[in-house]
This record gives structure tokens, sequence and C-alpha cells, in this order.
């Protein structure tokens, strides 16, 4: 492993290469669609979960792994049930893997800041369920800002700064979204009538 000592922090930086790639590919993600999210995200989940693995050696990341690993599970059921069954994942399905996780992880909560990225998850699966993309959105504004102040409770500065880049990465994704909804319902050139198109972003 390489270190570097910068401000006080002993950084591993392969870590930190493998995350700032993981933030990337997650901000762009949340400019998509929602199948497009799904796709690219559980490669972000992916990615993260690599770098929870290479920071194993240095800190428990246990946690994480979990969390991650349940991440990509849930995406990959929600992308599986859009594009073959055309429906929203089901209920008890989300509630199986949320119960699988806190199960998995639940030996290693403690202070109340550890408990932050299980809830956090928690909230954002139970958006997952819900037919309209703008839930699953701001599931992941609340998701990214709590995993902001994580960071910040953990000391984890350099997870700090890439949580605000999330966080600005989530906001203009809905942002984008609702201007996209907006202009579905605004009314055709001919004045004719106007245009509802409630469309769920797949």
């Amino acid at each position: 492993m390489l270190y570097v000592d910068w401000l006080g922090l002993h950084i591993n930086v392969y870590a930190q290469i493998v995350g700032f790639v993981g933030m990337i590919v997650l901000v762009w993600s949340y400019q998509l669609k929602k199948t497009g999210f799904l796709a690219l995200s559980s490669a972000a989940m992916a990615i993260f979960l690599a770098e929870s693995c290479i920071l194993a050696a240095d800190s428990d990341t246990f946690t994480g792994i979990v969390l991650n690993a349940a991440a990509i599970v849930r995406n990959l059921l929600m992308l599986f049930c859009l594009k073959k069954l055309r429906r929203e994942l089901p209920v008890w399905a989300a509630a199986c893997l949320l119960a699988a996780a806190w199960a998995a992880c639940a030996w290693k909560l403690g202070a109340w800041y550890t408990w932050l990225p299980p809830v956090l998850q928690t909230v954002y699966t139970l958006c997952s369920v819900s037919k309209r993309y703008t839930v699953l959105k701001t599931g992941a504004l609340i998701l990214e800002s709590g995993n902001l102040v994580y960071n910040a409770s953990v000391g984890a500065y350099i997870g700090v700064f890439r949580q605000i880049i999330l966080v600005i990465g989530v906001i203009a994704g809905l942002i984008g979204h609702l201007r996209a909804r907006r202009k579905e319902r605004s009314c055709d050139p001919s004045g004719a009538e106007c245009v509802r198109t409630d469309i769920k972003q797949v």
C-alpha cells in the first residue's frame, strides 16, 4: 500500500484514487434517467466496495462493505424489475434486503454516528419502491447529505469533500429531472390542449 501524510492525515493513496473514481461515476449517474442511473450507480457501488476492501487493512470497514454490497443487489434488482417485469422493486424484496443488511452489521453499531449509514440506506431503499423517480432522487439527496454528516462526525475530511461534490451532483440531477417533468407537462405549441405526460424516468 502507498501512504501519504498530509495535514495530520494518514492517507491510503490507492483507496482515495478508487474512491474518487467512484465519486465521479456516481455524480454522473445522478444526471441520468432511471435505468441509466441504476446501471451506473451499481458500478459506482462496486467501486466503493473495492475502496472499502482496500481500507479494511487500516480500519474497520465491515459496515461499509455490507451496505455497498446490499446497494449493488438492490440496484440490480430494481433494474431487473424495471426492464424485465415492468414494475418497481416489490416492498417485500426491499424489506428482505434491509433485514439481511441490518442483521449483518447490527453487531457493529455503537456510537450514534455508526447508526447513520444503515439508517440512511434504509430510507433510500424505502424510497426505491416508489414509482416516482423524484422520490428516489429525494432519497438520494437524504442519503448523500446524511453521509456528509457521518464523514464530518468521524473526522473523514476527504470524505466530507467528496460528499459535498455528491450532494451538489444530486441537487443538479434533481433540478434537471424536475425541469424535464415541467416541460413534459407544458402546453403543446398549438395551444389546443395541455399535454401532461406523467412519465416515469425509465
